[in-house]
C-alpha cells in the first residue's frame, strides 16, 4: 500500500472520527465545517470544497429556498419573485410573520407569461397595500413590525434593481440605442416609490430590531434614483449590480442559513486586534484596518500577534512663531480650516491670529479692537463666527467671512500683516441689573460680583449650541456667578440660569425638608430615564462659572465651578428658536433642572467634551460610546474622566505638572487619546481607556525674549483637529505655535 492510500486508508477508517461528539470544544462541528466549505469556495478551492461537503453528509451553505432566490436575480428572472418567495427566506433576528398577513400577501395568483415586468411587480404592490390596512402599530409588536419592514426592504431592492436594469436593455435590434425614459420614469413613480412609502410607515422609533448596517434612507435611495435617469451612464455593469444585490441581500439572511462574506477572515481580523489590544502601548483605532490591507505587511496566522512597541508616533510638523509673547489658549474651527490662538498681555496690545490650516498656517485673520487679553476663544458650529471672552466685561465677536480692511488711522499699526486686520462684527456685555433674580440676599457680599462698582458681569467662558433648532445661541459664563443664553443672531439674552434652575431627583431620593416644585414649571422633556423624577427648589447661591460646555445634541449644558462641582443641567425642553419667535413658551417662567453635580473636590482649571467628527453644519449625530463623557483638568497634577449623565469617576490620569497655572488639555485621535499641557513644557498623552502614559512630548522650553520680561516654560494649552485625527497643536510661554502629527506605525 502507498504513502498516500496509508493516509486515505487512515482518515477513512479513523474510529475517533466517526465517534466524534457534534462539537469541538464550545465550537459547533457543523457550523465550522459550513465555514471551512464557505472559506475553500471564496479562495478558489472549489473541487476541495465539494470534496469536504461530500465527507461531512452534505453541509450546505445555503438553504434550497435561498439557492432559488439567488438563482433567480443572477439569471434575470424577477417576473418570478414574488411574496411568496421573498416570505421564505429566513432572516436574522426575526419573528414569524403572522399567518393572517401572510395570507394576504401569498395569494395564489397564477401570472400569465405575456404579464409585463411592471404589471407583476405592480400586483405585488397591492397585496402589500391591502395588508397595510390591517397593520397597526398599537395592536402589532415591534419584532412583528420589524421583521415585515425587512422582507419590504428586500422587496424594494429587487425592485431598485428592476429600474436599473431598464438602463441595461437587451438588444435584440441594432437599432436599439437605449431604454425609453417613460418606462423608467412610470415604474419610480408608480411602484418603487409606493413602496419606500409603505417601507417609511414601518419605522418604529427606538426599534431595537432596526439593523444599522441594513436600513437605508427612502430620501437618499428615490435621490440616486432620479439622477439615474437624467444620466443613465452612471449604471454599473449588469452582473456586478446583480452581485451588488445578493451581498445586500444577504445581510438581511440568517447566519445560520448563510454563511456570511469573508466571515473567517472576519474572525481572524477581530481575532487579531484582541490580541494586539492586550498590549498597553497598542492605540486602539476600530477604524484603522491598514495592517490587514497593506500588501507588504503579513500577519502570521501560525502564532499570537503581539507588539510591544507604541503603534503609534508622534512627530513635530511644524513650528509657528510669530509673537515673543505666552501662547493661552489655541482652538481649531470644527470644519478644521483654521486655527485661532490668543497671547498673553503684550506691548504692542491685544489682538488674536487666525491661521488658515490649509494654506500651511498662513496669517488668515488678525482680530483687533481687544481692550485686555483673550481668555477664551470659541467657533461657532458652522465656524464662520470667533467669540472672544478677554478679562473685560466685553465679548467680542468677529466673522471669519468678513473683508479685512486696513486702517492707516488704528492705533493698531503694529500689525505684522495689516492686510488681515479684522474688526468685530459685534460685541456685548451682560448687564447683571436687567434679571429679576438680583434680589437682596443675592446681591449679598458672598455673590456680588468683583467688579462690584459695575453693572456688567466678566464672561470668562462660552460655548455654542450644535443644533438646527437652536443655531446662533450660545451659553456665557461668568465668575461674577451667571450664566446667560445669548443670541448671536438678535443679539439679546435669552434666559439666566441664575435663580431659574430646580434640583432633579429620583423616585428613590429623599425629598424631605426640600420644597417641591410643580413640574408643570420645569422645562423638560419626558423621556423613561427622567419619567419618575421630583423636582425641589434649588436654594443654593448660583455658583461662580469658569468653563461651560454643550452636548453635541444640545441636551445638556455643563457648568464648571470655582467650588470644585460641575453642575449638569437639562436642556432638552429648551424652546426652539421657532417656538421663541412665535411667544409659545416663555423661558423666563421656567426652570431648568440640575440632573447631575460631579463632586470632583479640587480646583478646576478647565473641562472638555470629546471631539465631534461630523462638522458639515449642524447636526444631530452623537458620539456612540463617549457622548456623555468630560475630561477635567485639576489643578493638583491631575486629570479626570467622568460620565457626567451617570455621575461616575471614569478614569484618572497622572504624570503631567499643573499646579500654579492653567492648563488646557483636550481630547485626541478620534477620542482614543487624552493629552494635557504641562508645566515643564511637556506633552502628556495617556491612552483614553485604560489610562496609561503612551507618550511624553518635549514642546515648549523656557527663553528670554528681546524684552526684560522672563518667559516660562508651560506648554498652556494643547487643541485636536476636529476635522483631522491625526492634527493637533500645541502653545506654550516661549510665544510658540507648534504643530503636530499623529501617525500609526
Amino acid at each position: 500500500m502507498s504513502h498516500t492510500n496509508k493516509i486515505a486508508y487512515v482518515l477513512n477508517n479513523d474510529t475517533e472520527e466517526t465517534a466524534s461528539p457534534s462539537s469541538v470544544g464550545c465550537f459547533d462541528k457543523k457550523q465550522l465545517t459550513k465555514l471551512l466549505i464557505h472559506t475553500l469556495k471564496e479562495l478558489g478551492y472549489d473541487s476541495a470544497a465539494n470534496q469536504l461537503l461530500l465527507e461531512s453528509g452534505g453541509y450546505q451553505n445555503e438553504s434550497n429556498h435561498i439557492q432559488t432566490f439567488f438563482k433567480l436575480i443572477k439569471t434575470g428572472q424577477f417576473h418570478l419573485i414574488n411574496w411568496q418567495i421573498v416570505c421564505s427566506l429566513p432572516l436574522a433576528h426575526s419573528s414569524p410573520l403572522r399567518s393572517e398577513w401572510l395570507q394576504r400577501l401569498l395569494i395564489p395568483t397564477p401570472t400569465p407569461a405575456t404579464t409585463s415586468l411592471f404589471d407583476h411587480m405592480l400586483l405585488q404592490l397591492q397585496y402589500l397595500q391591502q395588508l397595510m390596512s390591517s397593520v397597526n402599530s398599537s395592536t402589532c409588536s415591534d419584532a412583528e413590525i420589524a421583521t415585515l419592514r425587512n422582507y419590504v426592504e428586500i422587496m424594494i431592492l429587487v425592485n431598485r434593481q428592476i429600474f436599473l436594469e431598464f438602463f441595461h436593455p437587451v438588444t435584440n435590434s441594432a437599432s436599439h440605442k437605449g431604454p425609453h425614459t417613460a418606462l423608467p420614469v412610470l415604474y419610480l413613480r408608480k411602484i418603487l416609490k409606493n413602496f419606500i412609502e409603505i417601507w417609511d410607515s414601518l419605522l418604529v422609533s427606538n426599534d431595537q430590531f432596526l439593523n444599522e448596517e441594513n436600513i437605508f434612507n427612502p430620501e437618499t435611495t428615490l435621490r440616486e434614483l432620479s439622477t439615474y435617469l437624467t444620466n443613465p451612464k452612471l449604471t454599473a455593469q449588469l452582473n456586478l449590480e446583480r452581485d451588488h444585490l445578493i451581498d445586500a441581500i444577504s445581510k438581511y439572511i440568517d447566519p445560520n442559513e448563510l454563511v456570511p462574506k469573508g466571515r473567517l477572515l472576519h474572525l481572524l481580523k477581530q481575532a487579531i486586534k484582541y490580541q494586539q489590544s492586550q498590549d498597553i502601548f497598542n492605540i486602539i483605532d476600530p477604524d484603522d484596518d491598514a495592517s490587514f490591507s497593506s500588501p507588504p505587511h503579513r500577519i502570521n496566522l501560525l502564532q499570537d500577534n503581539f507588539s510591544h512597541d507604541l503603534t503609534v508616533t508622534f512627530q513635530e510638523w511644524k513650528t509657528i512663531q510669530d509673537t515673543t509673547d505666552e501662547i493661552w489658549f489655541l482652538t481649531f474651527s470644527p470644519n478644521g480650516k483654521y486655527l485661532a490662538s490668543a497671547t498673553s498681555e503684550s506691548s504692542r496690545g491685544y489682538f488674536i491670529t487666525v491661521y488658515d490650516v490649509e494654506q500651511d498656517f498662513k496669517i488668515y485673520k488678525t482680530c483687533v479692537s481687544l481692550s485686555q487679553s483673550v481668555l477664551y476663544l470659541m467657533f461657532s458650529p458652522d465656524s464662520r463666527y470667533l467669540v472672544a471672552c478677554p478679562f473685560s466685561e466685553d465679548v467680542t465677536i468677529y466673522d471669519m467671512n468678513a473683508t479685512s480692511l486696513p486702517d492707516a488711522s488704528a492705533t493698531d499699526s503694529f500689525l505684522l500683516y495689516p492686510s488681515t486686520r479684522l474688526s468685530p462684527m459685534d460685541s456685548f456685555k451682560l448687564d447683571t441689573t436687567t434679571y429679576p433674580d438680583d434680589t437682596e440676599s443675592s446681591a449679598s457680599s458672598s455673590s456680588r460680583p468683583a467688579n462690584a462698582n459695575s453693572n456688567q458681569s466678566r464672561v470668562w467662558c462660552c460655548d455654542a449650541f450644535h443644533t438646527a433648532e437652536r443655531a446662533g445661541w450660545m451659553v456665557v459664563g461668568s465668575p461674577d456667578r451667571e450664566a446667560i443664553v445669548h443670541s448671536l443672531t438678535t443679539k439679546e439674552s435669552l434666559f439666566s440660569l441664575k435663580g431659574r434652575t430646580c434640583i432633579a431627583l429620583g423616585h428613590d431620593e429623599n425629598i424631605s425638608g426640600r420644597k417641591s416644585i410643580d413640574p408643570a414649571k420645569v422645562l423638560y422633556k419626558p423621556t423613561s430615564s427622567n419619567g419618575n423624577w421630583q423636582y425641589v427648589e434649588d436654594d443654593e447661591t448660583f455658583p461662580r462659572v469658569h468653563d461651560v460646555k454643550i452636548s453635541y445634541d444640545d441636551k445638556y449644558v455643563l457648568l464648571m465651578t470655582h467650588q470644585g462641582v460641575i453642575d449638569v443641567y437639562d436642556f432638552s425642553g429648551f424652546p426652539s428658536k421657532e417656538e421663541l419667535s412665535k411667544q409659545t413658551v416663555d423661558p423666563k417662567n421656567f426652570l431648568i433642572p440640575r440632573i447631575a453635580r460631579l463632586d470632583v473636590g479640587k480646583n478646576m482649571t478647565c473641562i472638555s467634551l470629546p471631539l465631534n467628527t461630523t462638522h458639515q453644519g449642524f447636526h444631530r449625530q452623537q458620539i456612540s460610546e463617549s457622548q456623555h463623557l468630560v475630561l477635567v483638568s485639576l489643578q493638583d497634577n491631575e486629570l479626570q474622566m467622568w460620565d457626567y449623565k451617570e455621575n461616575i469617576l471614569i478614569q484618572k490620569y497622572f504624570g503631567q505638572k499643573q499646579q500654579h497655572f492653567i492648563i488646557r488639555s483636550c481630547f485626541a485621535y478620534g477620542n482614543k487619546l487624552v493629552m494635557s499641557g504641562s508645566e515643564d513644557g511637556k506633552i502628556y498623552i495617556w491612552d483614553r481607556i485604560r489610562g496609561n502614559l503612551v507618550s511624553v512630548l518635549s514642546g515648549h522650553s523656557t527663553v528670554m525674549s528681546n524684552s526684560t520680561k522672563p518667559m516660562g516654560k508651560n506648554c498652556n494649552v494643547v487643541a485636536s483637529n476636529p476635522a483631522d485625527k491625526e492634527m493637533f497643536a500645541s502653545g506654550g510661554d516661549d510665544g510658540k505655535i507648534k504643530i503636530w502629527k499623529i501617525s500609526r506605525n
